[in-house]
């Protein structure tokens, strides 16, 4: 055990980290929305200049500014009016006919890092230059279908997501009316390399030879590539015998340390010779709705960085291997930015 690995450094570092906190298309013109990151309320406003985040609090009395509305180029605060713009200055306090520059200038929001990509909005509680997204650029190819799930919500801890997600051994169980309806117990064998910011998986999906039942598109036999980008960013690449792609990704953003929301969407190949999208998407909330199932039904809510020695966590099958990785890579991570002095 490394007494360093205590409970609250993940939310530490990861302060510095991009995380989604909605979908773009869901914050409309002159929308306000509210979310929970780490531990952290923050508004979201989508202003004629463009979009401020910030913390959900008015610098007059603390009234949540998500209670309030988009006025133009500003967000108004809907206890006393107060209005803010896009960097978070305040612009005007209604009862003070001529506000001295020294009252707006402290009545400064805390205002949050932001970006848009991917169809999601991207927020970073503490700035950091250096961190950045990975690049899919299936995700930006206008050849391929790009499909956004709606964010779900866990009511478990991001880490146990993850071990969801880079599980291969409980779909014959867990999804076995779904995807798992032909699929074999028997894990197959993984090719796992790590690299310098995660890991990856290379292995066929564990389909049986001769299902009683045969397998629609999405549940036959395919090549699975797994993609780990630390701390939370993970694709899966699915190649399909005669050349079809899909590419998914999850981002279980941390709400608090036993909630999360999922962020997911799904790529697919021009020409793709199966369901439709719209099938193809339905399909993916009910995996993930029992993948949610799962989670919220396993104690402790999340996965403990330092698990007792002969006790609960100790990953001994093979099929554990992924979840395994993540976990030594995951705490790797960890120290070198706890070492880095980035907390």
């Amino acid at each position: 055990m490394d007494d360093r690995l205590t409970e609250d450094l993940p939310f530490k570092v990861l302060r510095r980290e991009w995380q989604p906190v909605a979908v773009s298309e869901e914050l409309k013109q002159g929308k306000v929305k509210s979310f929970v990151l780490l531990n952290t309320e923050i508004v979201m406003a989508r202003l004629t200049t463009g979009l401020l985040v910030a913390e959900n609090s008015c610098s007059h009395k603390g009234a949540k500014l998500s209670i309030g509305a988009v006025c133009g180029d500003r967000l108004q605060c809907a206890y006393h009016g107060w209005q803010y713009d896009k960097e978070g200055n305040c612009m005007n306090i209604p009862s003070l006919i001529n506000p001295p520059e020294t009252k707006l200038k402290t009545s400064r929001l805390k205002k949050y890092e932001v970006q848009e990509r991917y169809g999601m909005i991207w927020v970073q509680l503490e700035k950091d230059e250096l961190t950045t997204l990975p690049d899919i650029p299936e995700f930006e190819n206008s050849e391929w279908t790009y499909l956004i799930g709606p964010p779900t919500k866990f009511q478990s801890g991001f880490r146990r997501e993850i071990e969801n997600y880079l599980d291969m051994t409980h779909f014959a169980f867990a999804h076995s009316t779904t995807l798992g309806k032909a699929a074999d117990a028997v894990v197959p064998k993984m090719e796992i390399s790590v690299v310098k910011d995660g890991f990856q998986m290379d292995a066929p999906f564990p389909a049986l030879a001769s299902p009683d039942e045969k397998p629609g598109k999405l549940q036959e036999a395919h090549m699975r590539q797994q993609r780990c980008f630390l701390p939370n960013f993970t694709t899966i690449r699915q190649t399909y015998v005669n050349g079809d792609m899909r590419l998914l990704v999850h981002i279980p953003t941390p709400n608090t340390h036993d909630e999360c929301t999922v962020f997911w969407s799904i790529a697919i190949s021009p020409g793709f010779k199966g369901p439709a999208p719209a099938d193809q998407l339905a399909f993916a909330i009910k995996v993930l709705d029992e993948d949610r199932f799962m989670c919220e039904n396993q104690v402790p809510k999340e996965v403990p960085l330092n698990p007792s020695r002969g006790g609960w966590g100790v990953l001994v099958t093979p099929g554990d291997l992924l979840a395994n990785t993540f976990q030594k890579s995951f705490r790797q991570y960890l120290l070198d930015r706890s070492t880095l002095a980035l907390v």
